[in-house]
């Protein structure tokens, strides 16, 4: 009977220490991933894994802009300084999105190479556009496309892209 009751007051515990942690303790995973998504935006020693999967989460947004039609999106990824020549490919940008019913950018990366606070992300691109006077009249591009980045204060941003002509009406 003694072993029930310690058998008992064990599972008991036990419940109640789960229902706490689901109910706003933060685990001890969830805890180290926090710290992770800290060092992959800040510090310099990040890992490389980490700093490959921040860079494709900013790639991924970047097109998504493009798939919401949305110029100011592109904005919030690029660093507008230290991008050569930035209001003549917002320009571009603008009247593409402008022109587009619809549009669809795949990308796959094909290499990333990170060396300190910058990196290089090589991908293939393809994109689909429906011309918003003819949607029935769609243009498809595929071209290779290299993605300069740089760490600075407030994370991982877009300082240059090659070729621009992709991205331009």
């Amino acid at each position: 009977m003694r072993h029930r009751k310690q058998f008992a007051a064990w599972l008991l515990a036990g419940a109640l220490a789960a229902a706490g942690a689901g109910l706003g303790a933060p685990s001890a995973y969830a805890q180290e991933k926090k710290k992770d998504e800290k060092k992959t935006r800040s510090e310099p020693g990040t890992r490389t894994a980490d700093t490959r999967e921040v860079l494709s989460r900013i790639l991924r947004n970047f097109t998504d802009g493009f798939e919401a039609l949305s110029p100011s999106t592109l904005k919030e990824w690029i660093d507008t300084e230290k991008f050569y020549d930035y209001p003549r490919f917002e320009e571009g940008v603008t009247v593409l999105l402008r022109s587009a019913g619809e549009m669809r950018v795949f990308t796959r990366e094909a290499s990333v190479e990170v060396k300190g606070d910058r990196a290089v992300m090589i991908v293939d691109a393809e994109m689909t556009m429906a011309s918003r006077k003819n949607p029935s009249q769609t243009e498809k591009r595929r071209q290779q496309i290299t993605f300069d980045f740089q760490r600075t204060k407030d994370g991982w941003v877009i300082t240059e892209i090659n070729p621009r002509s992709f991205f331009l009406p």
